[in-house]
């Protein structure tokens, strides 16, 4: 059913191509072919700052777009995330930029479909068992050359997680000559910034084949108000939970270039760098300073070899490392049966206390305290026995809490507790603030990308390529991680031809066949093709399959229960794209217009599932160990792709029922979406138009979940109201239904430039979950909505001026969110307090809405910087 389906959407294609055939055949003299020195890509010839990569790629049928360094400038941005969200069309930010962490999305996809590349090194993280490490973050933006987005499944050229596209992020080289950058940067929220760079040439003061660049950064900032204070639990602001979010980058780094000969060039580098940030949420720790790590390494030779023969090589090594200290409130808490004296035990309910007020009454009666006893010291002098008020301070009596006669009260924080153990490793605690109870997480990710282009006449090119990645867990062995590389060996191969038969017709067959090791092989391709028409039309077109490595957790490494499945696929992305558009001349400059659509199925998504729930040779009707019937492992089964080799093994190796095994779930993503693109350039103005509007459908967990009155935990008669009960998928969370973002740029003079970046965003949910969704009134309607937190507009703007006889001084007014708009970068639906006072005291549980927070990542309130930076 699934080859049908494709095949028809192949012949689609074809079809879409050879439709347009007999009205361009017609039209070939009149089309005359682009010099071959440029490229236009949207609108403007580009010749320099392209790859050849890019230009190739956007010639035979992919949606191209190249943000130039020009285009940075003006933006003044801090890190890759806000260049993102103010210059990748359609992309969309996950998590926050100001949070220290965030991940780029574009099109409607998740965090594992949308590669990020930064000189060829994959920055996507492989799993922590700490908790994830995003090398997003670790991008200097003083040192991007340029930016290059080719939509569309790009797995077969870069690998996994290409699904949707790459972004290539690309380093700015060193120069042949002695020259540098040298800025600082201050402004709002306390920020102080100090950047620079040197190119050497080699030897020092001889401009020859040898040059080095150093660079290096520190950036500082208190950060904007990342939560407003009516998101926290009561126990948290207690114990200042509430305060400012401060962020720190640092990085140092070095990079070497060898132009070998006038067609030969190898690169090499290295950066360090470091991210200290705070990692508090309002409904979990009010105190968690981070700091991660990223060494990398990296090197590439880019060689014309003759005039028909060109190869590109990459090869990468880096050690990401996480570092978490992660303090959660210490809450007075109600005792267990357990606990109490031997001699009350047999008084006590056989169930257990259920609130505290049961328990307050219970001691009282029986001469116990009604609280929580730490036997302060009074020989200190510390906080607990010498404050006059606060958490440790009875404000009825003006006495230190934690004595027999004045006890913590139940509900009541009594100051900070390590957050996790290492639970499937050795069980030590592992974010605290020591070598002892302080551990590192991280993983080594290394690997090389080889392809030879060759061009076997004038219209016929083949491109044949290898590529291997391999990852393996580097954390402290605390964890208990698994010692299990995940490798990949891939081989793939392109035909590209440009008929001759057909002026203005290029078209593009690809595959891929990848071999792997502890998780199955993969197998993807591509077709594209785009068309050049009279008077600067065109019509492009591909489709094809992608793919997403399984990550180290879902390989099932993490844990002795826990096992790997061979067999377990990768993830799946099939897509397709179209576009029609005009390039040509008007008023001086150049233009584009395109109009595209794009359609994306994501399968073979990661999950995992007991031994016993899904290995029919451990129902219970055949094996006296089992614990689940045969027909509820069948319909367990329906929802997955069975792991049959791996349960013959289990159940040879009689592993236990309750162990886990990695699988792949049948649920399954459609996006759908269409774009327009509008670009206009001259040496004056220059101006590029984006909107993007997609459908990114999933699953909805609330359809068809009966409703509970709100305090109970009754199914009643009807289903949960209104679209969230009703409908069985939804648009996915933290997916913007629509964008539409610009950049309008002035340049009067060559001094003077002003810039407007806007972005207008339409609806993005955050959705409550299901037990929360499903709570309602007496009048049958939903205590507390999903929230959409789009519909907002944001304007940013900058204002440059060049000073000196070179322009060697540059002078930037950075201006952010100019009509301080309020609007959020992220949200929570519904994350529970079950740290809040009453919900300790169990005066509040999961099925009382009250039990539930939403809130939200704020954005930038309207703020300013100022940057001077002198180039020599």
């Amino acid at each position: 059913m699934q080859t049908m389906h494709t095949l028809r959407r192949l012949l689609a294609c074809t079809t879409c191509l050879c439709s347009i055939l007999p009205t361009a055949a017609l039209a070939q003299q009149a089309n005359a072919r682009a010099d071959e020195d440029f490229i236009i890509v949207e609108g403007v010839r580009v010749t320099e700052e392209v790859t050849e990569t890019a230009a190739e790629l956007a010639e035979f049928g992919t949606q191209v777009q190249v943000i130039s360094s020009d285009e940075i400038l003006t933006g003044g941005f801090t890190n890759f995330g806000e260049l993102a969200a103010g210059l990748i069309r359609g992309a969309n930010v996950g998590y926050s930029p100001d949070e220290g962490e965030f991940t780029i999305r574009i099109d409607g996809g998740t965090d594992r479909d949308t590669l990020l590349l930064v000189d060829g090194v994959p920055y996507f993280d492989r799993s922590s068992p700490s908790e994830d490490l995003w090398p997003a973050t670790a991008i200097d933006p003083r040192m991007i050359s340029s930016v290059e987005i080719f939509r569309g499944g790009q797995s077969l050229y870069f690998g996994s997680n290409g699904g949707l596209g790459v972004v290539s992020v690309r380093s700015k080289d060193p120069e042949a000559e002695l020259a540098g950058q040298i800025g600082i940067y201050g402004g709002s929220f306390r920020t102080r910034e100090i950047y620079g760079n040197v190119s050497v040439p080699l030897p020092i003061g001889e401009e020859g084949e040898h040059a080095l660049l150093v660079f290096g950064r520190s950036y500082e900032t208190d950060s904007n108000i990342l939560f407003n204070r009516e998101a926290f639990a009561d126990t948290l602001l207690e114990l200042g939970g509430f305060r400012k979010y401060p962020y720190s980058f640092n990085n140092i780094g070095l990079r070497y270039m060898w132009r070998a000969a006038p067609d030969v060039t190898f690169r090499a580098g290295f950066q360090l760098a470091t991210i200290d940030f705070e990692d508090t949420f309002p409904d979990q720790s009010p105190y968690a300073p981070n700091r991660t790590e990223f060494p990398i390494f990296n090197a590439s030779l880019d060689a014309r070899l003759n005039d028909r023969m060109r190869l590109e090589v990459e090869g990468h090594y880096q050690a990401p490392s996480l570092l978490n200290t992660e303090l959660d409130p210490l809450v007075c808490s109600i005792p267990r049966v357990a606990d109490l004296p031997a001699n009350v035990r047999s008084l006590a309910p056989s169930g257990g206390f259920t609130t505290a007020t049961a328990f307050e009454n219970f001691a009282r009666a029986n001469g116990l305290p009604t609280g929580c006893v730490t036997n302060p010291q009074f020989n200190f002098g510390r906080a607990n026995v010498q404050a006059r008020e606060g958490i440790y301070i009875n404000p009825a009596n003006g006495l230190p809490y934690g004595t027999i006669a004045n006890p913590f009260p139940i509900g009541h924080p009594m100051g900070f507790v390590i957050q996790s153990v290492a639970s499937f490793g050795t069980g030590v605690p592992i974010k605290g603030i020591g070598d002892v109870d302080r551990f590192k997480s991280g993983y080594i990710d290394h690997g090389a990308n080889a392809r030879i282009y060759y061009d076997w006449t004038d219209w016929l090119q083949t491109v044949i390529g290898v590529q291997n990645t391999s990852y393996t867990d580097n954390s402290d062995e605390v964890f208990g991680v698994r010692d299990v590389t995940l490798r990949s060996n891939g081989i793939y191969g392109d035909l590209r031809l440009d008929l001759p038969v057909l002026e203005g017709l290029n078209i593009s067959l690809a595959g891929r066949q990848d071999f792997n090791s502890n998780f199955a092989d993969e197998f993807i391709w591509k077709a594209s093709g785009r068309l050049e028409l009279p008077a600067g039309f065109y019509v492009r077109g591909g489709g094809g399959t992608s793919y997403s490595a399984p990550k180290i957790d879902e390989i099932g490494a993490y844990g002795p229960l826990a096992n790997v499945n061979p067999g377990l696929e990768s993830q799946s992305v099939e897509t397709y794209n179209f576009g029609t558009g005009i390039n040509g001349e008007i008023a001086m400059g150049t233009f584009n217009i395109e109009l595209g659509y794009f359609d994306t199925a994501i399968t073979n998504q990661f999950g995992d599932r007991s031994v016993g729930a899904v290995c029919l040779e451990y129902a219970r009707e055949t094996n006296p160990l089992g614990t689940v019937a045969r027909d509820e492992i069948v319909r367990n089964r329906a929802l997955i792709i069975p792991p049959d080799a791996f349960c013959a093994t289990a159940a040879a190796a009689n592993l236990g029922s309750n162990q886990s095994v990695a699988v792949n779930t049948l649920a399954r993503q459609d996006i759908k979406g269409y774009t327009i693109d509008l670009a206009f350039d001259t040496e004056m103005v220059q101006f590029d138009l984006s909107f993007t509007k997609n459908d990114s459908l999933e699953l909805n967990p609330v359809f068809g979940l009966l409703a509970r009155r709100d305090g109970t935990t009754a199914n009643l008669s009807f289903v949960t109201p209104g679209p969230a009960g009703a409908n069985e998928t939804r648009q996915s969370a933290e997916r913007p239904e629509w964008s539409a973002s610009g950049l309008i740029t002035f340049t009067p003079t060559d001094r003077l430039t002003v810039a407007f970046n806007p972005r207008y965003q339409g609806p993005e949910w955050a959705y409550a979950p299901a037990g929360l969704a499903r709570l309602v009134d007496a009048d049958g309607n939903r205590v507390v909505e999903d929230v959409n937190f789009g519909n907002y507009f944001v304007m940013n703007a900058s204002i440059q001026y060049l000073l000196g006889e070179n322009l060697e001084h540059r002078f930037m007014v950075r201006l952010v969110n100019l009509f301080d708009e309020e609007y959020f970068e992220r949200y929570s639906g519904g994350s529970t307090l079950q740290i809040s006072r009453a919900a300790v005291r169990g005066e509040l549980g999961p099925q009382n809405s009250g039990y539930y927070r939403q809130y939200g990542w704020n954005g930038k309130p309207r703020s300013a910087w100022v940057q001077y930076e002198y180039r020599f």
